[in-house]
């Protein structure tokens, strides 16, 4: 992208215009140095322009925020892509009201197969459970895994497509000088290198409860279907899960214990249509997706930079068969966190479990 495209993009994203009037103005100008080299009058003769917004547009051109923002792009190594680049993805451009452009960190495709997986932050042991090995068998075979890098099921759907050594899509609810939440700093730089990280807003632009529900409808955009592992009635992937149908993609559901608030949502959604999903099979088959399926990579390099205690189980497993009491001997963990860290070994394929509550290292 040229420079003055890029300044112009930028100017049009710290103008503070709705998403409606950029489009607006895009449509009738062409593109951003359109839009800033128009003369006043024709811009107020937009529908929905007035004064006030030709104003804001004059300051924002005038103000230092493109330096500034251009700045910060060098820092983070981030691009700017258009909703009229070649680069913008294809899928993301046919909802009602698509981002007019997008900060990238990482690399953002254009033409990708792509799923969502999304869900609460306060998730059950099962519902991480699904969504890591959803992320990573979708992953496996050749769909792009998009959610929104919260805590709980989002980061489990990122880490199980890292994991597979797939792509992941992090779409933030802020600007991309902020990482939020904080504590997925280490996450969002491995998206960034293997997928990448996108926002509509503005550098400095603070996670407030407004910026998210806007943030969802770049989810389920980028994807062709959208998948809630947990939600209670309420929860802002229930907001996806409405984008989803609005732009006319799959809504898929993993069912869930009836007695837990954290399972209302997607049972309320199977109830109501969507499809009901136990496997990554049940996901593909609803996308009419052939899956191609990505190389295996080896159980020790799977194994690189596992959780201290996911670690120290699977290094207390050596080559040997073992149980529980086994593991406690040989590990010093209590048996609840090792039988939590057996849990998400067996989702990455690190340990198979055998009769009689025996467990040992898978081979490949």
């Amino acid at each position: 992208m040229q420079r003055e495209e890029l300044r112009g993009w930028l100017v049009l994203n710290a103008s503070g215009l709705s998403v409606d009037r950029q489009l607006r103005l895009l449509e009738v100008f062409g593109g951003p140095g359109g839009v800033l080299g128009a003369r006043d009058e024709d811009l107020t003769a937009v529908p929905g322009i007035e004064a006030i917004h030709v104003r804001k547009l004059r300051e924002a051109q005038a103000g230092p925020v493109v330096e500034e923002a251009e700045r910060k792009l060098a820092e983070l190594g981030a691009t700017v892509v258009g909703i009229t680049d070649d680069a913008y993805p294809a899928a993301l451009r046919e909802i009602p009201l698509p981002p007019p452009m997008l900060y990238v960190e990482g690399e953002l495709r254009p033409q990708e197969p792509a799923v969502a997986i999304v869900g609460t932050r306060k998730c059950t042991p099962y519902g991480r459970q699904m969504a890591r090995r959803l992320g990573y068998d979708l992953a496996a075979r050749g769909l792009t895994i998009i959610s929104g890098m919260a805590l709980g099921i989002d980061a489990e759907a990122h880490e199980g497509a890292l994991e597979a050594g797939g792509r992941t899509v992090a779409v933030l609810g802020c600007g991309l000088d902020i990482t939020y939440p904080p504590q997925h700093k280490t996450l969002r730089t491995r998206i960034a290198a293997q997928g990448a990280v996108v926002t509509e807003l503005p550098f400095g632009a603070e996670p407030t409860r407004e910026q998210f529900p806007r943030r969802n409808r770049i989810i389920s955009g980028l994807g062709m279907g959208v998948v809630i592992v947990e939600a209670p009635l309420g929860s802002g992937a229930l907001i996806t899960a409405n984008y989803a149908a609005e732009h006319g993609r799959e809504v898929f559901a993993v069912p869930g214990d009836v007695t837990r608030a954290e399972s209302a949502g997607c049972n309320a959604l199977i109830r109501d249509g969507a499809t009901l999903v136990t496997c990554a099979e049940d996901v593909l088959e609803g996308l009419n997706f052939a899956p191609e399926m990505l190389p295996a990579r080896p159980a020790a390099a799977r194994a690189e930079g596992l959780p201290p205690d996911e670690a120290a189980v699977y290094e207390g497993l050596g080559g040997e068969t073992k149980t529980v009491d086994d593991l406690v001997a040989a590990t010093g963990l209590e048996a609840p966190r090792i039988m939590a860290a057996l849990m998400m070994l067996e989702v990455k394929g690190l340990v198979r479990r055998f009769g009689g509550g025996a467990y040992a290292r898978t081979e490949t």
